[in-house]
């Protein structure tokens, strides 16, 4: 099977990268064709479909909103791909007819190609599959966090919160033009060109039910980890505690920071290695100065990027890994791979974290944000070597029953055979969904 695979980066980023290029070399393990679509970048991995890529919306080496908000032009643009861009259509449209794509994969899209995306892959007759990385299709900000706790106030379908609380970027004016793109988006009802929506865990699932999205369009197929490469060591753990992800306000590494200052208040001396880099500057520098300030440069270590290769080692050796996400999260790889490796997890009882973990049995939980509550368990589990070797156990268990790839690989294959299209239909679409999609398109770019 051909699969036309979207995301707007092609270079690894975020979980959603991670993801992209793990299913992918999944898929051609499988026999299959992969085709990757996304905008161009100096850094993204070589591919012989990069000549159908669209242009970036700024320089090269920027991928981020933070790195270009201050570049007029630059922002210019990333707000008008909010809305509609001609060139992401046409290439989309171009790219499935020319290579003959059965189906089309999409994974972040939204506000970096817009759902034009959509457009050009329907006119093209292809199948169209949504995973959804976010909350981003009722969420303008996509994380449904204000003032650092949950918030579901647009989940109804209304936008006019977000403006309120200046929930993009901390500011009125970017959540207005965001929540404005999304009001057309629905108006122009784009997303009814989606055939199947993957979400990956229970919570979501029933999130996306609460927006409105019926059941029929929905189907849970959790995120997979490879049980070979990440599997338990022999070894006896070092004494360290890991977390593992991007720096970034949302996951919660300050709440982990604060959970180790009380710990050592106690007396317990509990070494903390931070794995991972973050595209926000102030917020790292924030952490390294919390860091400074409670003395603690001894016991925590800044890792930076990991090498790939040698992630596997990094939870083997932990006492356990710390997910103390702010946000109903979505089923991070940190995680998974963490069961993967009989690392027990420590988690923020929250979302997507609380839908997937078992409390006491694969992992322990404790109220999201509460420091105090963190560090407690961290105590409990260090202490009691037995509940350790306990919850590693079931921390296996779990990945081996829920998130094998085989198990994700065959759930995700029987969706795109029922909806590929016949090998005998070339390239025009049919006459309805062509006439859906040309009137969802618009007489003229943003």
């Amino acid at each position: 099977m051909k699969v036309l695979i979207a995301n707007h980066r092609y270079v690894q980023a975020s979980g959603a990268e991670r993801y992209l290029f793990n299913i992918s070399a999944e898929l051609e393990a499988g026999g299959h064709e992969v085709m990757p679509f996304a905008m161009r970048h100096r850094d993204n991995a070589p591919t012989p479909y990069d000549h159908y890529f669209v242009s970036a919306i700024d320089r090269r080496d920027r991928l981020y909103f933070s790195e270009y908000r201050d570049s007029p032009k630059a922002l210019a643009a990333s707000f008008a791909r909010l809305f509609y861009s001609k060139e992401v259509e046409r290439a989309a449209e171009r790219m499935a007819r020319e290579t003959g794509a059965d189906v089309a994969y999409v994974l972040l899209y939204l506000r970096k190609l817009s759902p034009s995306l959509l457009v050009g892959l329907k006119r093209a007759g292809v199948p169209i599959v949504v995973r959804l990385s976010d909350y981003g299709m009722f969420c303008a900000q996509t994380y449904c966090l204000r003032d650092g706790r949950p918030c579901t106030a647009c989940q109804s379908g209304a936008l006019m919160p977000s403006v309120l609380h200046g929930c993009v970027e901390r500011s009125r004016a970017v959540s207005a033009v965001h929540a404005l793109a999304m009001a057309w988006q629905r108006a122009r009802r784009y997303f009814d060109l989606v055939d199947q929506f993957v979400v990956t865990n229970d919570f979501m699932l029933e999130a996306m039910q609460r927006a409105g999205f019926p059941a029929s369009r929905l189907i849970c197929i959790p995120t997979f980890v490879d049980t070979d490469r990440f599997t338990p060591s022999n070894d006896a753990p070092e004494d360290y505690i890991l977390f593992c992800g991007r720096l970034h306000q949302v996951k919660g590494a300050h709440v982990l920071i604060s959970a180790l200052h009380l710990l050592k208040a106690e007396g317990r001396r509990t070494r903390l290695k931070i794995a991972g880099t973050g595209q926000d500057p102030a917020y790292v520098e924030a952490l390294q100065r919390q860091v400074e300030e409670a003395q603690l440069q001894e016991q925590v270590t800044f890792e930076g990027q990991v090498d790939p290769a040698a992630l596997p080692a990094l939870y083997q050796r932990a006492l356990c890994s710390i997910v103390p996400a702010l946000w109903f999260e979505n089923l991070p790889n940190a995680l998974l791979e963490s069961l993967a490796c009989g690392a027990p997890v420590i988690a923020s009882n929250i979302g997507s974290l609380a839908s997937t973990l078992t409390d006491n049995a694969d992992s322990l939980l404790f109220p999201a944000g509460d420091a105090a509550a963190l560090a407690t368990q961290i105590a409990r589990l260090i202490d009691d070597p037995s509940l350790r070797a306990r919850l590693a156990q079931g921390a296996r268990r779990t990945a081996e029953q829920r998130h094998a790839p085989e198990r994700h690989v065959t759930r995700l294959m029987d969706l795109f055979e029922r909806l590929a299209r016949p090998a005998a239909v070339a390239s025009p679409a049919p006459a309805s969904l062509e006439r859906v999609a040309r009137d969802q398109a618009p007489d003229c770019a943003l």
